[in-house]
């Protein structure tokens, strides 16, 4: 038994798929590569108003002034391919792309259709025609014997619009070819004139000629003609292997200048990729964003999944957050976005380990704090190699990769000074004695601050630091410990700008 997914209309259905509510109204498509740009296909609403292929755009418009136009575009025509043979190899591991939206399905093997019965056989394929909608594409559905007769019951159904869909179950295949239009098999335009001429209309009309009275008046054509009326010829197919990218991506009409419609097109992009992700196991570890300006300019981002996660829900937050702390220097013309997978994770903590309860919240949190005060002012301090003291940058946090925390060794506590550090810190007046000839610098009398005023019982310094000489952050400063009357440790520091107390020795 085999299955035959046809998608009629397919360059029309890629550019609509992510604006299902056209397939109501009157929506041509035009092809951009011809020397002029003819209709090639056309909603059943364009149709009915006197719209068929081949009219020009002018032509067309002339007929129903309402209609919309679109140009095909091979990349979501490549996208939707890509999506839907992902979603189709749930069903069958045995797939072959027959050809542009028609593709063919092995099902002799399958542990669930060994009850080869036509209910079992229209259950499996309704399933799949509700997953094949839940991708905005509309199928028509063939199985048949072999890939022939399951292709003709697909090309050939009841149904003939897209959007209603159609299956087709083949259980008698003699009497369902001879049933068939000539059409069906693909004659020559010159044959169909003779075929019409000698009153010949259905396949078995022409089958009861003979094949040697058919070869003798048609030629080779004749035998071709029979042999795909064949019921029980097959073929080995061409398998197709999923490809293991997750992409949606859109052209617009005209650009986009505010964040609500792009909005409104991730979101429908997250549901895409969410009902492609679920089928594989696999969940968006990156995102992958790029906006093509008016200007031709990309703009390009790399958004990373704190915990991944398929949830459109999650990821759509994410966006939305990264979108509105952007400006771009013209409109947008076309967008892509795209998953980068991986397997779940799952960790095992240790007994005194804590996760975070929502990573991704929590990262979401911090984009809004970034776009609020700066990207340079939120993440995790990691002190820097530097003497300056304090000196430190903020980078994101990484909580898989938390650094070990600091030795508890009662030698490393004894050998530390213990400060409580003034951040910032406090100004100070301080009286120095005067400085004699060969001493290195001033020595510290009197401390006047916010702290207190005081005379100082004990010095020890200084001590010259310096840094980045060779840059124009060039700094340096000296450092005192002293000893006030009331037996309070300080340490002072001096700089260009003044005296400074740093911190209060414990």
């Amino acid at each position: 038994m085999y299955a035959v997914i046809q998608l009629p209309a397919f360059a029309l259905q890629a550019v609509l798929r992510h604006e299902p509510e056209l397939w109501n109204r009157s929506v041509a498509l035009l092809d951009p590569t011809r020397n002029t740009p003819v209709i090639i296909e056309a909603t059943r609403p364009a149709r009915g108003s006197g719209v068929s292929n081949g009219l020009t755009a002018t032509q067309a418009i002339a007929r129903n002034r309402d209609l919309i136009l679109r140009r095909r575009s091979p990349a979501q025509e490549t996208v939707a391919t890509t999506a839907l043979v992902q979603c189709l190899c749930g069903f069958s591991p045995h797939l072959e792309a027959t050809s542009l939206g028609l593709f063919t399905l092995d099902l002799r093997n399958l542990a669930e259709l060994r009850d080869a019965s036509p209910e079992a056989l229209s259950k499996w394929a309704s399933r799949l025609e509700r997953a094949v909608h839940g991708l905005q594409l509309h199928p028509r559905i063939g199985l048949g014997g072999t890939p022939n007769i399951a292709r003709l019951a697909a090309c050939w159904g009841t149904l003939e619009t897209p959007g209603s869909g159609a299956i087709q179950v083949i259980t008698e295949p003699r009497s369902f070819v001879d049933r068939l239009p000539v059409t069906a098999l693909s004659p020559s335009s010159d044959l169909i004139v003779i075929l019409e001429k000698w009153g010949i209309r259905s396949v078995g009309e022409l089958l009861a000629l003979g094949q040697e009275a058919l070869a003798d008046r048609l030629g080779l054509e004749a035998l071709a003609l029979i042999a795909a009326s064949s019921t029980t010829a097959t073929r080995p197919l061409k398998p197709v292997a999923p490809a293991e990218e997750f992409i949606e991506s859109r052209e617009f009409e005209e650009p986009i200048e505010s964040v609500e419609p792009l909005l409104f097109v991730f979101r429908r992009f997250l549901d895409q990729l969410h009902r492609r992700l679920e089928p594989a196991g696999l969940v968006a570890e990156q995102l992958y964003l790029r906006m093509t300006l008016e200007t031709g300019t990309p703009f390009e981002q790399l958004l990373r999944v704190p915990a991944p996660t398929r949830d459109p829900d999650i990821l759509f937050r994410m966006l939305h957050t990264f979108l509105e702390g952007i400006r771009t220097d013209a409109p947008i013309t076309a967008v892509r976005l795209e998953a980068r997978p991986t397997l779940p994770r799952q960790r095992q903590f240790t007994l005194f380990e804590t996760a975070v309860r929502d990573p991704n919240r929590f990262a979401e949190t911090l984009a809004c704090l970034a776009a609020l005060v700066g990207a340079d002012r939120v993440g995790t301090p990691i002190p820097e190699e530097s003497y300056y003291p304090d000196a430190f940058q903020l980078v994101p946090p990484d909580f898989e990769n938390a650094p070990a925390p600091p030795s508890s060794r009662s030698e490393d506590l004894l050998a530390a000074v213990p400060l409580r550090r003034l951040r910032p810190a406090q100004p100070a007046q301080v009286e120095t004695a005067a400085e004699s000839p060969g001493a290195p610098a001033p020595v510290p009398l009197t401390v006047r601050s916010r702290l207190g005023n005081s005379r100082l019982q004990q010095v020890h310094g200084p001590w010259k630091i310096s840094g980045h000489w060779w840059e124009p952050t060039a700094w340096e400063r000296e450092e005192w410990d002293v000893l006030d009357r009331d037996h309070q440790g300080l340490r002072l520091s001096r700089h260009p700008e003044g005296w400074f107390i740093e911190a209060v020795i414990d």
